[in-house]
């Protein structure tokens, strides 16, 4: 098979994976939010936050590495995978150490039980492996071994988790308990595998391997704070059962978030081609057709959020759908911010990217910290929003320092920039009229019908070759 098939062929596949593995988690969301209180899926909310920031600080991002060290290890990877994978270990015993003599203020941090805080940094200790699995199967795009775990850890994790929360009195820990234990059982399988194939606990790589990975824990720290810390500062600031209002809502935009990635994987490579031949016009003309797309997706999406709201969590959670707009804006400013990291990336500006990033998370922060015991969890996804739209803004300016804004229309982005807080607005008024909205629905789904039925040869094309960056076909 060719090399460029087998690129075309891994993309595809890892692709489908991100959707079954981010599909389950969704699928399962209804179940949880019928068999646990409110509180407990706040907390448990709280607890995989708090994982997802351990993972960066106390691992290192060893396994980032692994994609920049197979050229300059090229026959000695499996041996440079094996030491880092130790290195990591070792760091995150390290912290652990720490935690456990501190506990007690580890505990009242966290707001998480010492049971389940043991529970996560098992599930630390082997983590990496599972990560190091997947960079070294998609450095040899052998997509098969990648698709299978992930889809296997996410099948077993929810199964396991539904039954034990079930079956314990403690919900919220048979939970905890059904959701890491799996992993864990399944990342150490992992890390004796790799393990194995190496060899090898070489410090000699490990020089190497913390000069790539130490500098991105700031800039991924940030990153995920700025997209998370909410739902850490609203159970400390208004309550578990608030933080689970915010985190069904959440959860529910997870499948825009699945549509951005998988299509910026695909968009990006092909904008960076037209950066590197200078073809700015189609790079333009293109994007304009993009931004269309997906600004007509997030619409339809906040058009019939309610009735997703019932379908993930019932009458109880309907208060809640004020929390979409803001959030679903939010992802519209980190599409159009992508267009000028790329950019940044294309000129190797990686530190403006992790500054850029870092300040709007301050930001984020401090309004959370003013707004949140003001007006509630509701205002999480607002200081949110602001987040990202300074974040918008602040790589708007470090690309302009650039001179490469004319890139793409400018024009073009404020008017949807201006579009959507008018759209914020108009829904927030909408969700309290459903017939109206109801109307809204109905001559939408006709449009939406009418168009795939024109353009279904255009889309069945594009679909086939993975060209999604072609938009303006559609359109034409």
């Amino acid at each position: 098979m060719k090399k460029n098939d087998k690129v075309l062929k891994a993309g595809i596949w890892y692709t489908i994976s991100n959707f079954l593995v981010k599909g389950i988690a969704f699928l399962v969301m209804p179940i949880f939010t019928r068999i646990m209180t409110s509180s407990d899926v706040g907390y448990f909310s709280n607890i995989m936050a708090w994982f997802n920031i351990l993972a960066i600080i106390t691992t290192f991002e060893i396994y980032s590495s692994v994609s920049i060290a197979r050229f300059d290890y090229k026959k000695e990877i499996d041996s440079y995978i094996s030491s880092s994978l130790f290195l990591g270990t070792l760091i995150t015993i390290f912290f652990y150490l720490i935690v456990l003599i501190f506990h007690s203020f580890f505990e009242n941090l966290f707001m998480i039980d010492f049971l389940s805080l043991n529970i996560i940094f098992i599930y630390l200790l082997v983590y990496p492996a599972i990560q190091m699995f997947q960079i070294r199967n998609q450095i040899k795009y052998d997509y098969i071994p990648t698709v299978i775990v992930s889809v296997l850890n996410s099948l077993l994790t929810s199964i396991i988790s539904i039954i034990l929360t079930l079956t314990f009195t403690n919900a919220l820990q048979g939970r905890v308990i059904g959701y890491f234990i799996p992993s864990i059982v399944i990342c150490l399988v992992i890390y004796i595998y790799l393990m194995n194939k190496g060899k090898s606990i070489s410090p000699k790589y490990w020089k190497y391997c913390l000069k790539i990975s130490f500098p991105l824990i700031w800039h991924l720290l940030a990153g995920y704070l700025l997209s998370s810390m909410d739902r850490i500062m609203i159970i400390h600031l208004d309550g578990p059962e608030a933080n689970a209002f915010y985190t069904v809502a959440s959860t529910i935009s997870v499948v825009v978030n699945i549509l951005w990635n998988s299509m910026n994987n695909a968009w990006a490579p092909w904008a960076y081609e037209k950066m590197d031949e200078k073809n700015y016009k189609i790079l333009k003309e293109n994007s304009k057709s993009y931004t269309i797309f997906f600004l007509f997706f997030v619409n339809v999406f906040m058009l019939i959020t309610p009735e997703l709201l019932l379908i993930m969590g019932g009458k109880h959670y309907l208060e809640s759908k004020f929390v979409m707009p803001p959030v679903m804006i939010g992802y519209i400013f980190q599409f159009l911010y992508s267009f000028y990291v790329n950019i940044e990336f294309y000129h190797k500006k990686q530190r403006n990217i992790a500054i850029g990033t870092i300040i709007a998370c301050i930001i984020n922060g401090i309004l959370n910290l003013i707004f949140i015991p003001i007006f509630g969890y509701i205002a999480a996804a607002y200081t949110t929003l602001i987040g990202y739209f300074s974040l918008f803004l602040i790589h708007f300016y470090l690309v302009k320092r650039l001179n490469c804004t004319s890139w793409y229309d400018t024009k073009f982005f404020m008017k949807v920039v201006a579009f959507s807080l008018i759209s914020l607005i108009f829904y927030n008024f909408l969700y309290y009229f459903d017939i109206l909205r109801y109307i809204f629905i109905v001559f939408i789904s006709i449009f939406i019908l009418r168009f795939l039925i024109k353009k279904k040869d255009v889309i069945i094309t594009m679909i086939r070759s993975k060209s999604f960056h072609d938009f303006k076909k559609i359109f034409n």
